[in-house]
């Protein structure tokens, strides 16, 4: 179900206020590529799609880019999970992907004319690295020493075929503090990478992850070098976020990172609250206890303390009451306004409804999620100078020398138990990182020089990329021992730089493959689950489906003869309602 596929995404978005009608002319029509995501909702009826434009584009009014992700909430009958909660992170005036309420209409085989209608969606930015969206110094073979710094993202998540996994070495700071979690690779691309860039990340001397994770065995004795290896606002912020959402999932899957040039560890962004606020976890506890490494992190002094400092600049503001309030308010007139046309049960999927599961009237759905997420708010209220105590290996992790408190640098100062006003006051939160203004690379320039010399390109100047089967996941089989994570499934490699693969016996270096045939970079594609996945590229038939995204209407179609289109692609109208009552949405 999630192979990718061509199609044609039209949009029908009308700025000037119209109402935007199904058989109205297109405001746009996006050539692209798209492919179902998702794990758990493909049993749903309404699916995931990820859809990348051939070209950057303004979609939806978000900053012209081209990766988008179109998020059918299924069992979230608020519909507003993920909209408040990107909002809430971007309060942190961090990024945080782009929202909006969209209906969607599906049309995949040519000689439909009616679209299939998909219910009420949310279109997102899908989280990458460019100058709009997180904004990473460029990162590539023309990159050399400190220039390697940056340009890293990664996330924790399950191991998928095809993923880009760095084999960092498992050493007993990884074990305690990653759990043993190898990272899935976002930036830069697998076609941008050579072997030295590779062992430079996965170097203990050199690779951010396993220079953290060391330094977090320490850092209680040491506690003046933490920000040296993250930005700790960031993590505040990410930790804040997480604790108030009640996100199930957070702190071991779709948890995001990245390293810019010259700069520490960031958390984020944020991603994935289909089962947040309520609707996963819902306990009036912190969802950080099982999780060691942010276990550490809480018997760090400037943590505790900048924890409620934050949090309450946060609530005094764009997290108070009021404001989450008054973000519901709005958000959920606009889909009530669509709903307004559904002539049957609001949570079916029937033409202008929703397509949920779940009970009770939409009102009363985005009631609960406010008093929810308001409640949980109040909570934190009351806990959250609460970090403040004295330490030992159960609070803090039975790692490395603990201090007796975690009040300030002197770990034998315990005025903080008694006077926390003081020592909260005493920290300044740190300034929010802003995209990076990084220029290229200095090698670009010499490979350039040496391009002309040579006479030679400037790709075969600089150093060759290489696909690594030691990096390469075949994927988590349950059921088949036989079979490994990496080296094709058929091998395995030790952790750490220079690593090559070991093979079964019958199968052949370098890669473990059942042939000898060079895997080449380029027989690539990104897809699959998360950013940054990578599967092969395989078959000749394009499938399509056609979109209708409304509060606007977006139409994705077969395309097979791009000089056929005029006759391929007739205005979509629909038949099942009298000519005089167009469909429409939004307002």
């Amino acid at each position: 179900m999630k192979t990718t596929v061509e199609v044609n995404l039209e949009v029908i978005d009308n700025a000037d206020g119209t109402l935007n009608c199904l058989n109205s002319n297109r405001t746009a029509v996006l050539p692209s590529m798209a492919h179902y995501r998702g794990q758990s909702s493909l049993h749903f009826s309404k699916h995931q799609l990820a859809v990348k434009l051939h070209e950057a584009s303004n979609f939806l009014g978000f900053p012209a880019d081209t990766r988008f992700v179109l998020n059918g909430p299924a069992i979230d009958t608020s519909l507003l999970r993920n909209h408040l909660a990107h909002w809430l992170y971007r309060g942190t005036t961090r990024y945080s992907p782009r929202s909006r309420h969209i209906v969607v209409f599906i049309r995949d085989r040519l000689e439909n004319l009616e679209p299939a209608y998909k219910g009420i969606y949310v279109a997102l930015e899908k989280i990458s690295y460019g100058p709009s969206r997180v904004g990473l110094a460029p990162l590539d073979t023309a990159c050399r020493d400190a220039e390697l710094s940056g340009g890293w993202a990664w996330q924790n998540n399950p191991l998928n075929y095809g993923v880009y996994s760095p084999n960092i070495v498992i050493d007993k700071y990884q074990m305690l503090f990653g759990s043993g979690e190898r990272p899935i690779l976002m930036a830069p691309k697998p076609a941008k990478l050579t072997q030295r860039m590779r062992d430079f990340f996965v170097d203990p001397r050199t690779g951010p992850l396993p220079r953290m994770y060391e330094y977090l065995y320490d850092n209680l004795s040491d506690p003046s070098g933490l920000e040296a290896h993250i930005d700790i606002g960031s993590f505040v912020d990410y930790f804040l976020h997480s604790e108030m959402s009640q996100n199930s999932d957070a702190y071991r899957r779709s948890t995001y990172f990245f390293k810019d040039r010259g700069q520490p560890i960031n958390a984020g962004p944020v991603w994935d609250f289909n089962l947040a606020y309520g609707k996963g976890a819902n306990q009036l506890d912190w969802l950080y206890k099982p999780h060691s490494f942010w276990k550490r992190l809480t018997c760090h002094y400037k943590f505790a303390s900048l924890v409620p400092k934050r949090w309450r600049e946060l609530r005094a503001g764009v997290w108070s009451d009021e404001a989450i309030t008054e973000f519901l308010g709005n958000a959920s007139a606009l889909i009530g306004r669509q709903l307004e046309r559904c002539s049957s049960n609001w949570t079916s999927g029937n033409l202008q409804c929703a397509n949920v599961r779940g009970d009770g009237t939409f009102i009363a759905n985005v009631d609960q999620l406010g008093r929810t997420t308001i409640a949980r708010a109040h909570w934190m209220d009351e806990h959250v100078a609460r970090f403040y105590m004295k330490l030992n290996a159960t609070v803090c992790m039975p790692a490395g020398p603990i201090p007796q408190y975690n009040c300030a640098a002197d770990g034998n100062d315990g005025g903080c138990l008694s006077d926390p006003e003081k020592y909260i006051n005493a920290v300044e939160f740190p300034a929010v990182r802003r995209g990076s203004e990084a220029s290229e690379c200095a090698g670009v320039a010499a490979a350039a020089a040496a391009a002309a010399a040579s006479n030679v390109s400037s790709d075969e100047a600089a150093e060759k990329v290489t696909l690594d089967p030691c990096w390469l996941s075949a994927g988590v089989y349950v059921n088949d021992g036989s079979l490994t994570p990496f080296c094709s499934g058929y091998g395995a490699c030790p952790p750490g730089p220079g690593a090559s693969c070991t093979c079964t016996s019958g199968r052949k270096l370098p890669t473990c493959a059942r042939s000898d045939d060079p895997i080449e970079v380029r027989s690539f594609v990104q897809s699959g689950d998360a950013p940054g996945s990578w599967r092969v590229l395989c078959g000749a038939a394009i499938v399509g489906a056609a979109l209708v995204v409304g509060g606007l209407a977006v139409g994705i179609r077969r395309r097979r003869e791009r000089k056929r289109q005029a006759l391929l692609y007739p205005p979509i109208v629909d038949n099942t309602r009298a000519a005089s009552s167009p469909l429409q949405y939004g307002t």
